[in-house]
């Protein structure tokens, strides 16, 4: 019975098995419209599942308080909201406090302290000390002038024009110009050809005409060796301490301590000279009228090229008391525009308030002066090279010279800008725009002449000079930021860690992640596409995936197999119908057996 009941078991797996050899499974993929979305649903879903990938894997590693929260992968929906809700509303709240620290440093105030009150003199140099007679010319040099100067010295009326455009020149200074008046009506053109500059500097007094009896510091000098001739706006003068002249740089090279210093104050402890007046070589146009006698003195630092001077009568012996002030800008102020802290550093070359002499470090006066010098060429398209250094305009000649007296009226007066709103101006004047040195030192002077009885000085007319410091240390004051960019990274940082919990770190932590993982994980899905592309480029057809099976359960694996196609990508559905059909055949063929 039992070897019955086999034999029919074995017939009817036998003709089970011819039954099932001759099936064949089809499957027949739905169509493209039916299969996926629309390109661009299905390109938006696949950035969003990447972009929350990586919002998973961030919130893994951040130390940014609540990120770790808000992308936990275990938190539950209503956590996240909780978390969302509250990281949002402190990254506002440090959003605001940095706008409002950020609006604190971009006023830029300022805060100006005493930063020492002992800073020695001899720190500094001593100033420039400029002496200028209030007559320009020594008069007894006329006659050889019209021999050296004039082609035609036989002309009379040659000799009487240059002899009155030289007696203009006497008294002539920037903003002074009414002498040439005189020239109306005048055929200044004639002597168009003649170089009234090297008249005048013919003309001009002379070192051993001017000084004498010169001391520095209680030792005796030859004053035509320690003093040198320069320009300025008050015409050729002579200067002590100098570096503007070749002399003044010569001396440079022979003494390493020039300009000079000193470590003393009070009376006779620096410079002592006797100007002399010589009023009798004077123009004799200003002999003859009540003009007073005296000398400008400018008192001026290093490089600067006019200051306001003094005038000091004649006969008079005169103490002139100089207390320096130093005013200065930190370093940190460099980040602040020029216009907005009120001062140039000397190498902000490219800052459109830097302007100068041509060759000339920034200072206040250089700007100053180089704004009239532009007034001059705009008026009368000429400057008076007297009055400036060589630079790239035009000198005035003869005839020139009766335009600046008609436009003096406007250029005596200077107004500052802004000054408007404050100030009534009757006159319309030069307005520059110049600010101060952002190192500045001051010489703030003070001056004493006192009258000489006529016994004293007799039938010599002169001025003993007498210029030291009133201290021997000064004051130092210093301007800084009120905030400063320190203060703002500090600021930053506490609101950071105040409001979010985070540090540098983390901001390198978010940078590396956005600037590095992001991209990259970018670039690695773009390649898997590319190399997707490319295998299925590479396939001419795409076969129908069948399947020839002997099992006992068909349905349970024709499901099987359809679910395990779907999942798989389509890069891949090839190559595994036909591992599948390969292992498929081969488990058939065993069975057979």
């Amino acid at each position: 019975m039992a070897h019955g009941r086999y034999k029919n078991l074995a017939f009817l797996a036998t003709r089970l098995s011819e039954s099932c050899a001759d099936m064949t499974l089809v499957y027949f993929p739905p169509s493209k419209l039916q299969q996926q979305p629309s390109r661009s649903s299905r390109l938006a879903q696949q950035l969003a599942q990447s972009a929350w990938q990586l919002a998973l894997r961030f919130g893994k590693r951040t130390t940014i308080h609540g990120l770790d929260r808000l992308l936990s992968a275990k938190a539950s929906r209503w956590e996240r909201i909780v978390w969302l809700c509250t990281f949002v509303s402190a990254f506002l709240g440090a959003v605001y406090v940095c706008l409002i620290l950020s609006a604190r440093y971009n006023a830029a105030h300022f805060q100006t302290v005493v930063d020492s009150t002992r800073f020695p003199v001899y720190r500094i140099p001593f100033p420039v000390i400029t002496i200028c007679n209030r007559n320009r010319l020594n008069w007894q040099r006329l006659a050889e002038a019209k021999s050296r100067f004039l082609a035609n010295g036989s002309d009379a009326a040659q000799l009487e024009l240059f002899e009155l455009i030289v007696g203009t020149y006497d008294d002539a200074y920037f903003g002074h110009f009414q002498s040439f008046e005189r020239l109306r009506n005048q055929p200044t053109e004639l002597l168009n050809y003649v170089n009234f500059s090297l008249v005048v500097d013919f003309m001009t007094w002379r070192c051993n005409e001017l000084l004498a009896d010169c001391l520095w510091r209680h030792h005796a000098y030859d004053c035509c060796e320690i003093f040198s001739k320069r320009r300025s706006k008050n015409g050729l003068c002579w200067a002590f301490n100098s570096l503007e002249t070749e002399e003044g740089r010569r001396m440079q090279l022979l003494d390493p301590m020039w300009p000079w210093r000193t470590g003393s104050a009070g009376p006779m402890s620096a410079l002592s000279v006797r100007v002399l007046i010589q009023p009798e070589k004077h123009w004799p146009g200003h002999r003859e009228t009540s003009a007073m006698k005296g000398i400008d003195v400018m008192v001026t630092e290093p490089f600067v090229w006019h200051n306001n001077p003094f005038f000091v009568p004649a006969n008079t012996e005169t103490t002139l008391e100089i207390e320096p002030v130093i005013y200065f800008y930190d370093n940190d102020t460099r980040g602040v525009r020029s216009d907005q802290r009120q001062c140039v550093f000397d190498d902000e070359h490219n800052s459109k308030d830097f302007k100068s002499l041509q060759g000339y470090v920034y200072m206040i006066e250089n700007c100053q002066s180089e704004c009239h010098q532009e007034y001059l060429v705009r008026y009368c398209n000429c400057t008076m090279d007297l009055l400036f250094p060589p630079g790239q305009y035009r000198s005035c000649r003869a005839q020139d010279l009766l335009c600046l007296a008609e436009h003096n009226d406007l250029l005596i007066y200077s107004h500052n800008p802004g000054e408007k709103e404050f100030v009534r101006n009757h006159f319309q004047g030069m307005s520059c725009k110049c600010f101060r040195n952002c190192y500045s030192l001051n010489y703030i002077s003070d001056v004493r002449p006192a009258f000489l009885p006529p016994d004293v000085y007799a039938n010599n007319s002169y001025v003993d000079l007498d210029v030291h410091f009133r201290f021997e240390t000064i004051m130092v004051y210093r301007t800084s930021l009120v905030f400063g960019w320190v203060d703002l990274m500090v600021s930053f940082g506490g609101i950071a860690g105040l409001f979010l919990g985070c540090s540098l770190i983390s901001g390198m932590e978010l940078a590396y992640f956005l600037c590095i993982e992001v991209p990259a994980f970018g670039l690695d899905g773009l390649r898997r596409r590319w190399k997707a592309r490319r295998q299925m480029d590479l396939g001419v057809t795409v076969p129908t995936p069948t399947l020839n099976f002997q099992q006992t359960t068909p349905s349970q694996l024709m499901e099987n197999y359809i679910m395990q196609l779907k999942a798989e990508k389509a890069q891949q559905q090839k190559a595994n119908f036909q591992n599948w059909h390969r292992i498929t055949f081969a488990q058939k063929h065993v069975i057979g057996k």
